[in-house]
């Protein structure tokens, strides 16, 4: 404790000096005491006031030209930051080391700029943003030789994650495993890289997937979508002896879908979402939708963002299913109704009645009597067309006909017509008796 105090005391006064001199101007003085404070506050542990140190004494030697010097303490004040568990602000300052070494213009340095880029880069993926860090590390392809960007071996690493990821293939991870003695950096970037490994493998052993039974859907239904999220490989990361992982959180925390414009969502989980990390399973992501207009469309892909231990982030994304949406198909029933008891020798009237019991539209509707040779139509044609029929629309005419002879006569009935979607449907016959008495 006495010790501590010491140091803590010793720390306060470098930190004061390099304010003073600062104030001064005198930047190189500035520059050593601001780097004195940073290495003290970091020996007892006091990340953020050393990340600031390490951060003034970089402007300092910024000012001075001394851009590797510069470089050095900004990929401390990196190191910090990664304590703190600031990826964002490590990146930052990994980013800005690169540059300040490339400022120096020395090929020699060159080295040490590709591993900054390459750490910068980390700090993107275990952010889940590796799509964006892809886009900075190609910044510096052009300052960089081809011959360093494929030999620098945090640059290495970068190549293998990315492609991991990208073919969804562990072989790429498996190669950077059996190397894992050559990276010898400093005990935050040994770190970084270890967690790095830790995602990839996360993102490529956790399954994300849309098992639709079906791929028709009538207009105006109520479509479960239950998306299945598989933890099941997790438990894997036992079996890997250079990245051992015990998982304290996994929580899903953001989710979107992307549906065809007629389709619209009437139902999704709440987020976070929480899943078992102590038994590794499938969990369900419950949607429900529903179909508007007829025609073809599509569910998926879903794309969720996955935390892992409250620090780290990964995205997955699923297959896109393509659905049809069609109309409901349209029922009609007809029926002939006499209106007085028919008699043989003697015309009657009989009410003709269609009506379209579904919630499908029917529309050029042709309807056909065909009469035996025992009846005959006196009144009326033989076939009437009607435009359309609305869902639960009915329509009713009467004709008139006479029986030649007695008993159970038939007239058979033939009905067709199109659906909304323009099919064909039919034709449809039916015999329908009419008791012709004495």
């Amino acid at each position: 404790m006495v010790n501590e105090d010491k140091l803590r005391k010793k720390a306060k006064v470098a930190l004061n000096k390099a304010e003073i001199l600062l104030d001064n101007e005198e930047y190189k003085k500035s520059a050593s005491q601001f780097k004195k404070a940073g290495e003290i506050f970091a020996l007892l542990q006091e990340w953020k006031v050393a990340e600031q140190c390490f951060f003034y004494a970089s402007k300092n030697l910024t000012r001075l030209g001394k851009y590797y010097q510069a470089a050095l303490a900004e990929r401390e004040a990196a190191n910090d930051a990664l304590r703190l568990l600031d990826y964002q602000k490590a990146r930052d300052y990994f980013s800005v080391a690169a540059k300040s070494v490339l400022k120096a213009a020395k090929s020699k340095l060159e080295e040490f700029a590709a591993e900054n880029i390459g750490f910068a880069f980390l700090c993107y993926f275990v952010q889940g943003k590796y799509q964006e860090g892809i886009t900075y590390v190609k910044r510096f392809k052009a300052q960089i030789g081809p011959d360093l960007f494929n030999s620098n071996l945090v640059l290495k690493i970068v190549q293998h994650v990315t492609n991991a990821v990208i073919n969804k293939n562990e072989k790429h991870i498996d190669d950077l495993l059996d190397n894992y003695s050559l990276f010898q950096y400093s005990e935050m970037e040994n770190l970084l890289i270890k967690e790095s490994l830790v995602v990839a493998l996360a993102s490529l052993m956790v399954l994300l997937e849309i098992p639709l039974e079906e791929t028709e859907y009538e207009r105006d239904s109520l479509i479960e979508v239950n998306a299945i999220v598989d933890t099941s490989r997790l438990c894997e990361f036992a079996n890997y002896r250079v990245v051992p992982h015990e998982f304290t959180l996994l929580n899903i925390s953001e989710l979107h879908i992307n549906i065809g414009d007629n389709l619209s969502i009437k139902e999704r989980p709440e987020l976070p979402i929480k899943l078992n990390f102590k038994e590794f399973g499938k969990e369900k992501l419950r949607y429900i939708l529903r179909s508007n207009i007829p025609g073809t469309s599509f569910i998926g892909p879903i794309k969720l963002v996955m935390n892992v231990d409250g620090k780290f982030n990964f995205s997955l994304e699923s297959e896109r299913k393509d659905i049809k949406i069609t109309s409901p198909d349209a029922v009609l029933g007809i029926t002939l109704t006499p209106q007085k008891t028919p008699v043989i020798n003697q015309s009657f009237p009989v009410e003709v009645h269609i009506s379209n019991n579904s919630d499908g539209n029917a529309m050029e509707i042709e309807i056909e009597f065909e009469f035996p040779e025992d009846l005959k139509m006196m009144r009326g044609t033989l076939k009437k067309n009607i435009y359309s029929l609305s869902p639960n629309e009915d329509m009713h005419w009467q004709i008139l006909v006479k029986a030649f002879d007695v008993g159970e006569i038939p007239i058979r009935t033939v009905v067709t017509f199109k659906d909304e979607d323009g099919n064909r449907k039919g034709p449809f016959s039916a015999d329908i008796p009419i008791t012709i008495n004495l």
